[in-house]
């Protein structure tokens, strides 16, 4: 099936980047940062929330060694739907637009979920990317736990133009409509508290 904006509902495939960044703390000798988010192929989806939670994996060469001690890859999927489309619009109408992104560590006990298995990277962290998402009410959830590291990376290039085109296909602000009071009921509701001192015997 073609994957257009209109489209109402595609699931986008990244690959994100993540390097594990040395800094000067007795407790905590490193930090992982979002290094880049690449996009791949988007496709359609079936009304179904994807479920990301991918163990990170270290970033090898065509040669199959590692391209740094200290860089990895989750591969991930974006979830456009037209349901959310009124958030993708608050994120493109906000003064910094961001792709939402949620590092959450030791996650052991799911592995057959996240990809593990017999097939794991040994050499792989025990940190995942949980969720990706477009849309800030979404992240917010994560942000009040405060359990997991949010990231965000700004969101450009093609996915942002497919999300414009996506929320321009999707997103039907309503239109303001201003109240029209009741003149005899205001005035009546006036009277009834108005200062009995003025009232006329």
């Amino acid at each position: 099936m073609e994957v257009s904006p209109q489209t109402k509902h595609v699931l986008f495939n990244v690959r994100v980047i993540v390097e594990k960044q040395a800094i000067d703390n007795v407790w905590q000798p490193y930090r992982w940062a979002i290094s880049d988010l690449l996009p791949l192929q988007p496709h359609a989806g079936d009304g179904a929330a994807p479920i990301n939670n991918t163990k990170l994996q270290r970033l090898r060469g065509a040669g199959g060694g590692a391209v740094s001690d200290d860089l990895f890859f989750a591969d991930a999927v974006l979830d456009l739907h037209h349901a959310e489309a009124e958030a993708y619009a608050e994120n493109l109408q906000s003064s910094d637009p961001s792709i939402y992104l949620v590092l959450r560590q030791g996650e052991d006990e799911d592995e057959d979920e996240s990809g593990g298995g017999a097939d794991a990277d040994p050499d792989a962290p025990d940190m995942h990317l949980a969720e990706l998402s477009l849309s800030p009410y979404n992240i917010q959830d994560y942000e009040d736990c405060g359990e997991d590291q949010v990231e965000k990376l700004p969101l450009v290039g093609p996915i942002h133009d497919f999300v414009e085109e996506f929320v321009a296909a999707h997103f039907r602000p309503e239109p303001f409509k201003k109240r029209v009071r009741d003149r005899a009921n205001l005035d009546a509701n006036r009277g009834g508290r108005a200062d009995p001192r003025l009232r006329r015997s």
